[in-house]
């Protein structure tokens, strides 16, 4: 069993450049260097993915960016690292049969050799841990990516993949069948499943970001979290999760000009609020590792020139010029927290979640849960009074040994432009009121009851945890 959560953001510390309109800029500063992943490491990062710039595509080993930065984290104590290998990134994205007649390898042996040769400069590194395939991968995709993941596996046992599936915003991509579309929560439960059977994986991992545009959070975040914790409950896997780091920019279009840009503008800036929000929902529905998008800024930023997609991401743990941002010692403080509650929090597994709103309202009065799976559970041990937010009520098991998350999952928007203050939940524990303990950021808390119920003042994105052991 699992004994410690895995930390680690994606964008890595880069060569110290960026790219602008199709123009290279370089900074001053290589930020791959020791004191640069003593940062990376000092945020609470255990893990660190090399991608991109950093990742590895055949080049001559010994001078690659890829082994800089591995010797790098080497040195830093940095022991678990994820390397991106484009090659097998190409193959898990051709979306045809890898293995017959007319495909890319005549033979399994063929196949697995190639599997063999592409990670020989990397796989003997003191800190080499993982490869890093395709990136959200499509259904399309799946049977030749859960190919690569088999062959590797078959090939060397010990070796990890970094395998983050895509979640439910793009149904058309995830579905079996886009031309006969499911429910979204359906589709994505048919995706994972089928992966999860095809492969042969231990875990299920995905990204979701809730803080876009327009002040709203995402109405799939909720619903993409519970069908990740619930199939992972049905199929006994480990979840994983990619929360949000970055701030997303618009592209603005130039109307006379089809396809061309005509600058950008900033959508949200994503705060120690969001992050309380992100974290204590992951913590809550079971997740055992935290990665973010991203830990580096982007490096690449198109304002005026065509069109090469419908963002940009900016303003992240540290901008793509080496500043730290407030989101930096905001992250750092909440995995603190979590690192606090690891002793207790780790060896509980999810069970389920449910949700409570205020008199008179339901899920479509609040973005934060406008898509929530509402679940039908019977005999719930715990009932919540809220005035303001819908809260949500999450139970994981050890044993005989129960843990509850309360969280207010309210707009946290509320709070940061309208002035909005915590709001007072009424949590009535009923028959284990006498057995509860209770933990709040992280910390073991004294709560005095007015018979059976907990009055909790909880500001939107908090959480009190609620351990009742047997």
């Amino acid at each position: 069993m699992r004994k410690h959560f895995d930390f680690y953001g994606y964008n890595a510390p880069t060569w110290g450049g960026y790219y602008h309109d199709d123009q290279t800029y370089f900074l001053g500063e290589d930020f791959r260097s020791v004191k640069r992943y003593k940062e990376y490491k000092d945020i609470g990062f255990n893990m660190c993915l090399l991608q991109h710039e950093n990742g590895y595509d055949g080049e001559p080993w010994e001078t690659s960016s890829t082994k800089k930065c591995l010797d790098i984290c080497q040195k830093v104590g940095i022991t678990r690292v994820i390397v991106e290998d484009r090659r097998l990134k190409r193959l898990s994205e051709a979306g045809v049969p890898l293995v017959g007649e007319g495909c890319k390898f005549k033979t399994e042996e063929e196949f697995l050799a190639y599997l063999d040769e592409c990670t020989k400069p990397y796989r003997d590194h003191p800190v080499f841990y993982a490869v890093q395939i395709q990136d959200e991968p499509p259904f399309a995709h799946l049977k030749e990516y859960a190919h690569i993941y088999r062959g590797i596996k078959k090939l060397f046992p010990k070796m990890e993949l970094q395998c983050n599936l895509l979640n439910m915003i793009l149904q058309k991509t995830i579905a079996p069948d886009p031309e006969h579309l499911q429910t979204m929560e359906k589709d994505l439960e048919d995706y994972l499943r089928y992966f999860a059977k095809e492969s042969g994986i231990d875990y299920l991992m995905t990204d979701e970001y809730a803080f876009r545009g327009r002040n709203q959070i995402s109405p799939w975040t909720i619903p993409t979290f519970q069908v990740f914790a619930n199939v992972c409950k049905d199929l006994g896997l480990e979840s994983r999760i990619v929360l949000q780091s970055f701030s997303q920019e618009a592209c603005v279009t130039n109307k006379e000009k089809p396809g061309y840009l005509e600058g950008s503008i900033a959508w949200r800036r994503i705060t120690e609020k969001d992050m309380y929000w992100q974290m204590n929902l992951a913590v809550g529905l079971g997740f055992k590792e935290m990665s973010f998008f991203t830990y580096f800024t982007k490096v690449r930023r198109n304002f005026r020139t065509t069109w090469s997609g419908g963002v940009i991401d900016g303003g992240s743990l540290l901008n793509y010029d080496g500043t730290k941002t407030r989101l930096w010692y905001a992250t750092q403080k909440v995995i603190k927290e979590v690192k606090a509650f690891e002793p207790v929090i780790i060896k509980y597994q999810y069970d389920n979640a449910y949700f409570f709103f205020p008199d008179g309202k339901g899920k479509e009065d609040f973005d934060s849960s406008s898509k929530a799976i509402l679940s039908d559970v019977k005999n719930i041990p715990i009932s919540v009074k809220t005035p303001k937010y819908p809260v949500m009520v999450s139970e994981l098991k050890n044993g005989k040994s129960r843990m509850f998350m309360v969280q207010n999952i309210g707009n946290t928007i509320d709070e940061l432009l309208y002035n909005k203050r915590a709001t007072t939940l009424e949590i009535d524990l009923g028959e284990i009121a006498g057995k509860a303990k209770f933990y709040y950021k992280g910390k073991l808390v004294e709560r005095k009851l007015d018979g059976t119920v907990l009055k909790e003042k909880l500001g939107i994105g908090q959480a009190i945890f609620i351990e009742v052991e047997e």
